[in-house]
């Protein structure tokens, strides 16, 4: 056991220590002292232990790496053909690889239970959002039953079921409505064709014309968009959804879900006299048309509405989400308000004969039966590409988002890109059956989730319960009034609508992301869905060009005792090193910030006080203005000047200077300044003047790399001539702590005569010591001040 360490008289004053204190000073002598050369580039590079020795690592060079690495583990893992194949297919099918370690007695019943409930919200989810694709609702349900099918067997997801979900489907139904003319049906279709497997009636003879040409567009919008997704999925693409950040993602939610509830306007109110509007400013245009129509309101839509929206909201709030109502049901019962909703609004409808007697719209022909494959029209898909490429980004970052954030909760791994491939497979197939582009669903997600399902078998029990409402009980829907599915909408986008408050959050965190989430909500409802996304996108992106075009450049200084550099400005017990100038760039170093990086160096050295006509000249000192009087001293009320940061004074504190010159060839060496300091003594010298009143000059300029991820070809330029600079000043600059990509740029671009790998330092520390080292300032004081010591007082290093 260690004995009690006494305090050590080097370290201060003698006063009694606390118990915090004392335990600090027992920690602190667990040291670790390092003996060891001071290494540059240059001496590290030699080293034995050194792979390569002064060869940089090219482009082609890291991917023929890259493609070596990729071979080996191939081959490691998958020696023989054969088993490379098999792993081929186990990857594009996950399901071989856990169905035969499905525990069926632990999992099964969980699994079966969370379909059900996963199946009785399906019913209305999808009914009301096929609605929003201006479609009917028979196609919401084929979409709740054949992607399901392909994706169950794809995904690398456990929790995630996919299906009709509201935003798709309505940047599907701007499609629709914009492309699918009833004068185009002809042109559109190669035949009318839509015929459904029933026991007599068929559908082809019960549509208009104008309802054959949004069916042609809606399948020609989904097999695109899986078409996408699925060449995406193959390149490698799945990890695009990253560029869609979280802030970018919930404003984009928050304004699709205005122009959802905008949809609904004529449905809620039975506004058949009402217009639709296309294109930007349309969120506008139909408010405006709301108001002017709302006088012909039809009262009994509006009754059935009013009563849809407040059982909904007292069985959201009332049961479901209530803590009180919840803590006496020991089996935390959730009640579907959306199915139970569907069940009243069906009997009142059938047994009141809502739809004629009162004239209340409903959802009318519902066929029995699944509808034959049918090839789409692929000559009109050309018009609308663009936008069924904007579908598939948010389809896909969608559903990636939900199986992040359910794979990380449980521990399991997810492929980005079989997921794309998976959903995009479904898209396909469900292209040839009439359904609508899928993805994830967040009231399904997270019901599967929390009732316990543990596999895709959750998909597919829904799925075949799914078959049976088509096959079966598909009539039964045909008097549900709209109204109903408008309210059940209307009451799934409250919890969207809350995000809204996000903003609020954001702007005292980060201004940026407030900005972001902010351009893409409004972008959203001002100017439409798919031209909203793409201007959030390149605000979002471009955020991170501006957060790196000006960033910090922070001086640092040395934290007593130890080998750590930290802003002068934050901690107290910091101070700058004397003789050296070390400055931090808390960016990578490229072509949209390396003349920002250049002046903010230049000003934080005084270089900017030097004209550099030509790297063949010596620099002289600009010309300073003559004001009245010869000398403008230091007065009492100013504050007062610190010694270790006196080069990062603002400009009006310093002195006025004169320029003297003893020869028509202005250079450093026969020109002076003069200036006055606080003493009233004057200063003559140039390097003096050059080092801000130092005592000693400054005669290093040491940038901390540490935190430039990468350089390009104008970073490197910018750096050289930033060292050229120094070296005609009589001053030697220091790189430290660069990431390899950083000097494998540098050797590629090839090093100058004042840049060279014994430039180049492994840490700040290794080119502090060799800077005082040149200045034969190692010996004596400063060397005892730089050295790493141990002390049995805690360092300060608070604010």
């Amino acid at each position: 056991m260690d004995t009690p360490l006494k305090q050590d008289e080097s370290c201060g004053d003698d006063a009694p220590t606390t118990k915090l204190q004392r335990t600090s000073s027992l920690r602190s002598h667990n040291n670790i002292l390092v003996s060891r050369p001071i290494f540059n580039q240059d001496n590290f590079g030699r080293c034995e232990e050194a792979r390569v020795v002064g060869k940089a690592n090219s482009p082609w060079k890291k991917f023929k790496r890259r493609i070596n690495q990729k071979a080996s583990k191939i081959r490691h893992w998958h020696p023989t053909i054969g088993g490379l194949l098999l792993a081929t297919v186990k990857g594009l099918f996950p399901v071989l690889s856990w169905l035969p370690k499905y525990q069926i007695r632990r999992d099964l019943p969980k699994d079966l239970l969370s379909g059900s409930i996963v199946w009785i919200m399906s019913i209305p989810a999808g009914m009301a959002y096929s609605l929003l694709a201006s479609m009917p609702a028979i196609f919401g349900l084929y979409t709740s039953f054949f992607p399901s099918l392909i994706y169950s067997v794809m995904a690398t997801s456990k929790h995630v079921s996919i299906g009709v979900f509201a935003i798709v489907s309505i940047m599907t139904g701007k499609v629709v409505q914009q492309y699918a003319l009833p004068n185009r049906a002809v042109s559109m279709l190669t035949a009318a064709n839509i015929s459904i497997a029933s026991s007599t009636r068929d559908v082809a003879s019960d549509v208009t014309s104008h309802l054959e040409s949004r069916i042609a567009v809606m399948i020609c919008v989904t097999l695109a968009v899986g078409i996408w997704q699925v060449l995406m999925g193959t390149f490698g693409l799945g990890y695009m959804g990253v560029y869609l950040s979280d802030q970018l993602v919930t404003g984009f939610t928050a304004g699709t879900a205005v122009h959802v509830l905008t949809s609904q306007l004529k449905s809620i109110f039975g506004l058949r006299r009402m217009r639709d509007f296309n294109g930007p400013l349309k969120i506008i245009y139909t408010w405006v048309e709301f108001f002017s129509a709302i006088r012909y309101t039809h009262f009994p839509t509006l009754i059935i509405s009013a009563v849809c929206l407040n059982f909904l909201l007292l069985i959201k709030y009332g049961f479901n989400e209530n803590k009180w109502t919840q803590s006496h049901f020991p089996c935390h019962i959730h009640l579907p308000g959306e199915l139970l909703t569907v069940i009243f609004g069906i009997l009142a409808s059938y047994y009141l004969d809502l739809g004629h007697s009162y004239g209340v719209d409903i959802v009318g022909f519902i066929p029995l039966g699944l509808p034959k494959p049918r090839v789409p029209d692929l000559s009109i898909l050309p018009a609308f590409a663009m936008d069924t490429f904007a579908i598939a980004i948010v389809s896909f970052a969608v559903q990636l988002s939900f199986a992040k954030m359910y794979s990380m909760k449980h521990k399991y791994p997810v492929d980005p890109n079989q997921e794309l491939r998976a959903l995009g497979c479904g898209n396909i197939f469900g292209g040839f059956f009439q359904c609508l582009p899928s993805s994830a669903f967040l009231g399904r997600v997270a019901t599967q989730a929390s009732v316990g399902g543990e596999s895709q078998v959750v998909s597919i029990f829904a799925a075949g319960l799914m078959l049976i409402v088509l096959l079966f009980l598909g009539n039964l829907l045909e008097p549900l009034p709209k109204a109903c599915l408008g309210c059940i909408i209307a009451v799934a986008l409250i919890g969207i609508f809350k995000d809204i408050r996000l903003v609020w959050k954001l702007s005292k965190i980060s201004a940026m992301d407030a900005s972001v989430f902010l351009i893409s909500l409004l972008a959203v409802v001002i100017l439409d869905v798919d031209i909203g996304l793409a201007l959030a996108v390149g605000w979002s992106l471009l955020t991170v060009v501006l957060r790196t075009q000006r960033p910090d450049v922070p001086i640092l200084g040395r934290a007593l005792h130890t080998d750590i550099y930290r802003r002068v400005n934050d901690y107290k017990s910091v101070a700058e090193v004397d003789g050296c100038k070390i400055i931090g760039f808390n960016a990578p170093l490229y072509f949209a910030n390396a003349d920002y990086f250049l002046r903010k160096v230049r000003a934080i050295t005084h270089l900017n006080q030097y004209h550099f006509p030509d790297e063949q000249q010596n620099p002289t000192p600009k010309q300073v203005k003559d004001h009245d009087s010869p000398t403008i001293p230091f007065t009492d009320n100013q504050p007062p000047v610190p010694h270790h940061s006196i080069l990062a004074l603002p400009k009006f504190h310093l002195p006025h200077l004169h320029h003297h010159t003893t020869s028509q060839e202005p250079s450093i060496e026969n020109e002076f300044v003069t200036a006055v300091k606080p003493d009233g003594t004057t200063i003559t010298d140039a390097a003096t003047w050059t080092a801000g009143y130092f005592d000693q000059p400054i005669k290093h300029i040491i940038l901390d790399c540490s935190s430039i991820s990468f350089i390009d070809i104008n970073g490197v330029q910018a750096v050289k001539d930033l060292a050229g600079q120094c070296a005609a000043t009589n001053m030697t600059f220091f790189l430290a702590s660069c990431k390899p990509e950083v000097i494998d740029m540098l050797m590629l671009c090839g090093y100058s005569k004042d840049l060279t790998a014994n430039h180049i330092f492994m840490h700040v520390h290794d080119a502090v010591i060799q800077a005082l080292r040149d200045n034969e300032g190692w010996r004596g004081e400063a060397r005892r001040k730089l050295v790493v010591q141990s002390c049995s007082r805690p360092i300060n290093l608070s604010n």
